[in-house]
Order: structure tokens, then C-alpha cells, then sequence
């Protein structure tokens, strides 16, 4: 029964994740958050390419060199050092060749500078997959066992045509990721702004340009990478355009001006609450596998939230790991970074980051309002052998936790406190059942949250616990105040109530404890 339902949890999963990288190399599945134009045939600009951070560096033959002949040598000498350069290893170079649509055939020249020490090539004003197929016939012509597989990047929506073709652009040959530009359409469709005079926001047919690329990108499992912010000194601009990128799933953005990478960086990187909230997902789904869906926090929580929440914790690891740092991406989420190195506080780290991974679900001070009620999601069957260990674990020697036939002669004296078909057995020790109901109330109540347990007001045992028993808990909170001497943490006191399977509380404990605020 359990494989009949793992297969069919697989073949539902198949709906919503994206197809197959069709590029299998490091190079090709790579993070391009920041996708950097650099002048190939300005040599200051070149000497600081490396150093900037930028995920990708885009050494411009096309639109910013004026001597097309110039810009292929200095590029040809840059790329004959560029290995040997810091930052080479952590930033791909990708080199962006004249269109082939032109009336000479400067793209071939323009591939023949850069093909050496490059990792691929951008393609401008592409309109069709066949132009893609040309260059990959290209390409493999030039390539041997020595060499990596170039990738390529097409810009597909600077013609018409081509925006009519973008999905068959993404599908085509090498294309690792494809992004899209307005100015060049613009021209071409004689369109007097590509925004709006008082929003900023950009026109419909522009707008439309930018859902198309992000489309056309998922569909055929690739990056989107968002188009240029021109305007290098409007910061808040910038940032709102990254925001609203990310927001609808673009992975990346092209950037025009060093200022931008950084902050791009800082907008991409999943906010702790989101990292928070995709680790809870995250955790409920994968211990719930045989639900369609759980509830958190009285929000519907099915696939799809499941798969968005993977991909954020994904994003935090892949972040790390960009940033030059060792280590994986997280697979239960980190609201911290990952565990990288013992010096916590390198140049470049955040104040907030740490040696270890941290995992956050629990809420804070602000959320713990006095009635609010939760529902948690974990349950547990007891059983004899956690009865037996837990009471030699504390040097507990009562019988009635042990011994089977003095628990025969208590049936009758309890038959007043919940007698049934259990009783005759051992009672579960009450430490134990305490103990388990203010671990099954972590999760979505105090984890990661909690500063210290101050102490219970009050413990009470209604009814027995015996082996067999399956128990589930809730919490309420009853009060919360400042604390006076912290003013950073705050004060709660919360009931947590543990129900059997006949939904009899078993347990029910009063508790302050101290929290931490946002």
C-alpha cells in the first residue's frame, strides 16, 4: 500500500516541478542572479570585471563598442588572463556577439575572439530556434574533448517575431537561461516610451514581453533572467524592478552599473520570514506524506506550496554557495546560512549569520496573542518500550509503570478515572506524557523562538495514559506581557492540552515562557 502511494505522490510531484535541466554540466545549471554588461574593449572596466561579485559577466562586442575590431582584441587578451584572475573561478564570462542577422558576418569573428577561455556566448535580437541550431552546429565544429560545453543566453524579445517564438528560443540548443530587452522592440514598433510617464511602470505591450520570457523560461526548464533597469542612479527604482522579479519567479537580472549587483544580491536572497516559513512547509509536508494536504497556521497547504517552498530553501543554499563560500543547500531550510566555516563573522557575512544552521518555525512575542489557539501537527502512538526506557532512563523503579501484574489489581481502582479496555496494563509514566506534549507544541509554537522556559503554574493528569495510545496537542495562550528588563524578549504563558484517541485530555500544563521579538 505504501509504494502504491509514494508512486502516486511521484506521479502528482511530476505535474508541478519544472522539466529537466537539459544542460547537465556546473557551468550551464549554475546561479545567475546578476547577469553584469561589461565594455569589451574598455580596459578599465575589464580589470575590475572579476571583482565585482556578479554571478555572470557579459563582455560586450555588440551595442557599447564602438570599433568592433578593437573590442575583439582586448577581449582576446583579457580571456588569455582571466583564468588566472581572482574571482575567475566563481564568475561565469559569458561574451555577447553581434546578431546574426546582420549583413556582415561579424557574429562569426565575434565567436572566434571569445571562444577561448569563455564559458558561453549572449545572443542578441534572436527571432528563431534556427539561428540557435546555427551556432550550435558552430560551436561543435570548434569544440574538442578538452573543452566545455559553451551555453548560450539569446535576449529573445528585441523583434516582433521573436516574441512570438520565444517559447521555441528557450527549447533551443545550449540555451541556458534566455532573458528579454524593450529598447530595440521599442524601436522597432516605433513606440514613443517603454513606460509610463507617472508610474514608471512599463506599457502593456512591454509588460507583456516580460511575462512571456518568464514563461517561456519555465517551460522549458531554464533561467529567467529580468531585463536591464536603465536608469543607474534611481537605487529605490532598481530595487522595486528586482523586487517585483522576484516576486513572479525571475532568477536573475541583467545590471548595468557595479552599485546594482550588491543590491540585487540582497533583494534575491529569501528574507528570514520567508526562509521560515518555506522551512515549515517544508518539514510538515515530508513527515505528512500520506496527506493531500495540512493545514499550518489555518492556511491550505498542498503540492505546490510545497515545491515553491523547496525551491526557496534551494535558493538560500545556491546563495551560499555563490557568495564563494563551501557547503550545500539546505534541504529543511536555514533562517541562519549554512555550516560553512567556524568563523562566523568573515567579510561579507550578514550579523545574523552563524556557524550553524538555524531552523526558525516557531513564533514570535508579536504572534502569541492571548487567545490564540493552535492546533499542532504532530501526533504519537506511546508505546511499552518508550514507557520501560523512559522510566529506567530517570531511575524510576514504580511499579506501575512496570509491572503487568500489579497493573491487573489497579484496573478496578481506576476504572474511575477513565477505566476501558486498557486497563490492566502498565500507566504510562506521567513524566513522559508531560514531556511529550510540550515537544509536540515546539514546532509551530516556540521552535527556534523561545529564549527560556520559565516554569509551570500548573500540571494536571485527567485521565491515564496507556501503551497503544495515540495523543495529539494543542496550545493556548492565555496571557503575554513586556518584560521589564528585556526589552528585546517578552513574556507568554501558554496551556498546552494533550487528547487521546477517545479525544480525553490527558494532560493539560501551564507554562511561562520567555520570547523572543522580531
Amino acid at each position: 500500500m505504501l509504494t502504491t502511494l509514494l508512486l502516486k505522490q511521484q506521479a502528482i510531484t511530476k505535474r508541478f516541478l519544472p522539466p529537466l535541466q537539459r544542460h547537465l554540466s556546473s557551468i550551464s545549471d549554475r546561479r545567475r542572479r546578476s547577469v553584469h554588461f561589461v565594455p569589451a574593449d574598455n580596459d578599465k572596466f575589464l580589470s575590475k570585471a572579476l571583482t565585482l561579485g556578479a554571478d555572470t559577466i557579459v563582455l560586450d562586442l555588440e551595442d557599447s563598442v564602438k570599433d568592433k575590431q578593437v573590442g575583439r582584441e582586448k577581449l582576446r587578451a583579457f580571456l588569455d588572463v582571466a583564468n588566472s584572475l581572482p574571482g575567475r573561478s566563481t564568475t561565469e564570462v559569458l561574451v555577447r556577439i553581434n546578431p546574426l542577422s546582420s549583413s556582415v558576418d561579424d557574429w562569426r569573428e565575434d565567436i572566434a575572439a571569445g571562444f577561448d577561455g569563455s564559458d558561453g556566448f549572449m545572443v542578441p535580437k534572436v527571432e528563431t530556434q534556427d539561428e540557435l541550431k546555427l551556432l550550435d552546429e558552430t560551436l561543435s565544429g570548434m569544440e574538442t574533448s578538452n573543452n566545455s560545453s559553451k551555453v548560450l543566453l539569446p535576449i529573445a524579445t528585441e523583434t516582433p517575431l521573436a516574441v512570438m517564438n520565444i517559447a521555441d528560443i528557450a527549447k533551443g540548443p545550449r540555451v541556458c537561461a534566455i532573458t528579454w530587452g524593450c529598447e530595440d522592440l521599442s524601436a522597432v514598433l516605433g513606440s514613443y516610451s517603454t513606460r509610463d510617464n507617472n508610474s514608471g511602470a512599463y506599457l502593456d505591450v512591454f509588460r507583456h514581453c516580460q511575462t512571456m520570457c518568464l514563461l517561456a523560461a519555465k517551460a522549458a526548464g531554464v533561467q529567467a533572467i529580468d531585463g536591464v533597469y536603465q536608469n543607474v542612479r534611481d537605487m529605490d527604482g532598481f530595487q522595486n524592478e528586482a523586487n517585483y522579479a522576484k516576486s513572479i519567479g525571475f532568477d536573475g537580472k541583467l545590471t548595468l552599473h557595479p552599485g546594482q549587483i550588491s543590491a540585487l544580491h540582497k533583494v534575491l536572497e529569501p528574507t528570514r520570514r520567508e526562509r521560515e516559513e518555506a522551512a515549515m512547509i517544508v518539514t510538515m509536508w515530508e513527515r505528512s506524506i500520506q496527506k493531500g494536504a495540512i493545514e499550518i497556521d489555518g492556511k491550505m497547504i498542498d503540492l505546490p506550496h510545497y515545491v515553491r517552498a523547496k525551491k526557496v530553501l534551494a535558493r538560500v543554499g545556491a546563495d551560499k554557495d555563490a557568495s564563494g563560500e563551501q557547503g550545500t543547500a539546505v534541504s529543511t531550510g536555514s533562517n541562519k546560512g549554512s555550516n560553512t566555516s567556524i568563523d562566523s563573522k568573515k567579510e561579507g557575512h550578514d550579523d545574523d549569520d552563524e556557524v550553524f544552521p538555524r531552523v526558525c518555525m516557531g513564533k514570535f512575542f508579536e504572534d502569541l496573542e492571548p487567545g490564540l489557539k493552535i492546533r499542532h501537527f504532530l501526533t504519537r502512538t506511546v508505546t511499552e518500550a518508550d514507557n520501560v526506557f523512559f522510566t529506567c532512563l530517570t531511575l524510576n523503579p514504580a511499579p506501575i509503570h512496570l509491572d503487568h501484574e500489579l497493573s491487573k489489581g489497579n484496573a478496578s481502582s481506576l476504572s474511575g478515572k477513565g477505566g476501558n479496555s486498557n486497563s490492566g496494563k502498565p500507566l504510562f509514566n506521567s513524566m513522559f506524557t508531560l514531556a511529550l506534549l510540550v515537544g509536540m507544541s515546539v514546532p509551530e509554537a516556540t521552535h527556534g523562538t523561545t529564549v527560556a522556559n520559565l516554569g509551570f503554574s500548573e500540571v494536571l493528569f485527567p485521565k491515564p495514559v496507556y501503551p497503544g495510545d495515540t495523543l495529539r496537542a494543542e496550545t493556548i495562550i492565555l496571557e503575554r506581557r513586556e518584560s521589564k528588563s528585556r526589552p528585546t524578549q517578552g513574556i507568554v504563558t501558554l496551556q498546552h492540552v494533550a487528547y487521546n484517541q477517545r479525544g480525553d485530555v490527558v494532560c493539560k500544563a501551564t507554562r511561562q515562557a520567555l520570547m523572543k521579538k522580531k
